[in-house]
């Protein structure tokens, strides 16, 4: 969450008495000389995480629990040069379904470094939750900041951006899962998270509760859920993604585009793009500036309607809103674009302190 005013106060208290540098508030950064899991994917019957270690140790241990109140035990170790790395480690799937992992740098002299933990949880394919034929991954739980998830076809992993963990763990169909900094969650029996029989392209998103951002996103073989709390302290976000059987691919003719989204965000925003006009919707904190849609300069604050015609004209006649995808972007926290077949959904939220210029570009038709 944002700090309070009483918050900012006390920084300045520290600072102008004690001659104490600002303490930044946000949670979840990791030093650059700490060892960092970055991610656990799964291969086979094998786990495969991938960490990045800083220079200057020679072994990297690799430590494993099944729970939080039992000692760690040792699952592998890699000697290295010294230097900054970056390694992959494979390793034979535990037998729990729920285990954690952290790592251990080790050199000659001095103490041994420890990184963040990471939980890896099996639960039930999603085929096996099924809501009116469709795969169904229901989300239940506290957030307070902006998190994300990738959810591919052999699991989901779970990325803490700004401010607090959740409070406690959350749900993912009825099961617990204690999200972390990081976290894989996987499907336990021979099926796959989610099988090759649903679309990851075909997936809607239904909002149960949520004061703020929850968006989808598609990506190359995979979906990414963004969810958002710009606002002070925490709330309840509950939702359903619900992925459609596959159905046979059709081609198009398609007319191609690229839409360039440029401002200054401090808080929430949403844009709503159709064939005929741009409408932005203000949600928290400050009112953007500076937004520009391909080029074209747009005050939100005086007109939160953009017509695509004559002089404001920022997209070609009949363009193809399905296939849209982000093609790059800049922002220090969620900018983002969900394509229907006839509108486009952008989302932006910036969680931490102040404002900070995004830019999103966005491929229709491609």
């Amino acid at each position: 969450m944002r700090p309070t005013l009483l918050n900012r106060i006390l920084q300045f208290l520290a600072v102008v008495l004690f001659g104490l540098a600002p303490v930044c508030l946000a949670q979840g950064a990791v030093p650059v000389s700490l060892p960092v899991i970055n991610s656990i994917s799964l291969t086979g019957t094998n786990l495969l995480l991938t960490a990045s270690v800083p220079p200057g140790f020679d072994r990297v241990i690799l430590e494993g629990r099944p729970a939080m109140d039992v000692p760690w035990e040792i699952m592998g170790s890699i000697d290295i040069e010294g230097q900054d790395t970056t390694m992959g480690i494979s390793f034979g799937r535990p037998a729990a379904d729920s285990y954690f992992f952290r790592l251990k740098a080790r050199a000659k002299e001095g103490e041994p470094l420890l990184s963040s933990e990471m939980q890896y949880v099996a639960i039930p394919s999603l085929a096996n939750n099924l809501r009116d034929g469709k795969a169904a991954f229901h989300f239940k739980g506290v957030v307070d900041g902006s998190d994300k998830i990738v959810i591919t076809r052999d699991g989901a992993l779970w990325h803490h951006v700004n401010w607090d963990w959740p409070a406690g763990p959350v749900d993912i169909n009825g099961t617990q899962w204690n999200s972390r900094e990081k976290n894989y969650l996987t499907t336990k029996g021979p099926l796959k998270f989610l099988p090759e029989t649903f679309s990851l392209e075909d997936a809607r998103l239904e909002v149960v509760a949520g004061r703020d951002v929850i968006a989808l996103e598609r990506a190359k073989d995979a979906l990414v859920v963004y969810l958002d709390d710009t606002q002070s302290g925490a709330a309840e976000y509950e939702f359903t993604v619900l992925f459609s059987p596959a159905l046979p691919k059709r081609s198009k003719p398609a007319a191609r585009a690229r839409l360039k989204i440029a401002g200054e965000i401090d808080g929430s925003d949403r844009l709503r793009i159709t064939a005929r006009e741009a409408v932005w919707e203000h949600k928290t904190y400050q009112y953007p500036s500076r937004i520009s849609l391909n080029g074209i300069p747009w005050d939100v604050r005086e007109a939160k309607v953009m017509k695509n015609e004559g002089e404001s004209r920022f997209l070609p006649e009949r363009t193809d809103f399905s296939k849209a995808r982000v093609v790059a972007r800049s922002g220090r926290d969620v900018a983002t674009a969900w394509a229907e077949n006839d509108s486009l959904w952008v989302q932006f939220a910036d969680n931490p302190n102040g404002s900070d210029y995004y830019e999103l570009e966005i491929a229709l038709g491609e």
